[in-house]
């Protein structure tokens, strides 16, 4: 399955790993804002996370669904079975993509030694409804406090653990590559040849950064700092893949493109950008460490960035051929309790979000034009959309026949992001 982005992250902390075209290690997806103040433990990476011939981690999982009353996903009532362990959400379109499939090896495989159980860390009251429309034939687990999503390392979903009988981790993938054979083979106790995600905390990990304060070499775009535990650091790439991840008080980022780092930089999509200057053929290493102070984070970012690219950047309002969202008739939307989970996620195919403005952004971002939301509507929905081709004509037929709305192309006044080279020798 050959997707640009396919994987989608998990809220608050984002880590997008794209290798070879064919998507976030091989998937990556976007994350959800949260207020600075949350707690960030369960979204870290994880460095005992369990890889192949690793014990599975306890499953300490609050509440179970779709099962017999008396059902537990706990290894002890697992025991003596191979188990699908499959980390998932509702609002996540390539979760929701495999669902069929996973039902089809449950059925395939009914009566044998396997179990498929699929955890969320969403609560009863979005699961419930949800699977009224959408069956899931194993068995669901929420895990509420998220301590199974970070026992396990899960950073980016889907992601499919293979455990045999004995408890021991034979494989992590992606649901999707599973076939009947990798499943007879890891109830034999043997390991699937299926393809393994690749390690994203040894991707991610950038070599120690030098300790000089404010240095900048203007020839190759280095900047390096420490000031207590502030760390800056953008220098050409020696890496093949791309990833990033993203915390409340550290930005990283692995051979990105200017075009990249700079939306990354000022939270904006590459369609809001004017570029009045030429951006180098290069791709770079970038990461900033506010240290412990989140409220700095971007304006570091946005400094060291300014300063790496050689290049200013200021907001201007423009005048600007803009796509916008309008009602097309009577909405065809399904309503999300409060308590949903919050997520967008975009690839070439489907994309998946839970209010309006989310989506509006991810077509911003896959369709590099500016999108407005004009059709006053509020609040949270399932949102799923399969479009044929990541191009403008499908993208709306799929909200028009999916969501009942339309889209126009329209000249509207937009804020826009305009870059420029960085003035000599201010």
């Amino acid at each position: 399955m050959q997707r640009p982005l396919i994987g989608v992250l998990l809220s608050p902390v984002m880590v997008l790993v794209l290798a070879c075209g064919a998507g976030s290690r091989q998937e990556g997806g976007e994350p959800v804002s949260t207020a600075s103040s949350e707690d960030l433990s369960w979204a870290a990476p994880n460095p005992d996370a369990p890889g192949p011939g690793d014990l599975a981690p306890a499953l300490a999982i609050e509440e179970t669904l779709n099962g017999p009353a008396q059902a537990d996903a706990d290894w002890a009532a697992l025991k003596g079975k191979a188990t699908v362990l499959e980390f998932w959400a509702t609002w996540c379109a390539p979760c929701v993509d495999v669902i069929p499939h996973l039902n089809e090896l449950e059925k395939d495989l009914s009566g044998e030694d396997v179990r498929f159980v699929s955890v969320t860390d969403e609560e009863a009251a979005t699961v419930t409804p949800f699977l009224e429309s959408i069956p899931i034939s194993g068995l669901v687990a929420l895990d509420l406090d998220r301590s199974v999503f970070q026992d396990y390392g899960v950073l980016s979903i889907p992601t499919t653990f293979l455990v045999d009988k004995e408890g021991v981790v034979q494989a992590v993938t992606r649901a999707h590559e599973l076939t009947r054979e990798d499943l007879v083979e890891l109830m034999a106790g043997r390991r699937p040849d299926v393809p393994e995600l690749e390690d994203i905390d040894a991707l991610l990990e950038l070599e120690t950064l030098e300790k000089a304060t404010g240095r900048v070499e203007s020839d190759d775009f280095q900047v390096t700092g420490s000031e207590g535990e502030l760390r800056m650091f953008f220098r050409p790439t020696t890496k093949t893949e791309y990833a990033m991840s993203r915390g409340q008080d550290e930005i990283r980022l692995v051979a990105a493109d200017a075009t990249l780092i700079l939306s990354v930089a000022y939270d904006v999509p590459p369609g809001r950008m004017v570029m009045e200057t030429e951006w180098p053929d290069q791709k770079y290493d970038v990461l900033v460490n506010s240290g412990g102070r989140p409220e700095n984070l971007e304006p570091l970012m946005q400094q060291v960035v300014s300063t790496g690219l050689g290049i200013e950047a200021s907001w201007e309002d423009r005048i600007v051929a803009a796509y916008v969202l309008v009602r097309n008739g009577e909405p065809k939307l399904k309503p999300l309790p409060d308590s949903a989970g919050r997520g967008s996620r975009v690839s070439s195919d489907s994309l998946g979000a839970t209010d309006l403005d989310g989506m509006v952004d991810r077509i911003a971002y896959l369709l590099e034009r500016p999108m407005i939301n004009e059709t006053g509507i509020t609040g949270r929905y399932q949102i799923l959309l399969k479009f044929d081709t990541p191009e403008p004509e499908s993208v709306f037929r799929a909200i028009e026949e999916t969501l009942g709305l339309a889209v126009v192309e329209e000249k509207r006044p937009v804020e826009m992001l305009v870059v420029r080279k960085h003035a000599a020798g201010e």
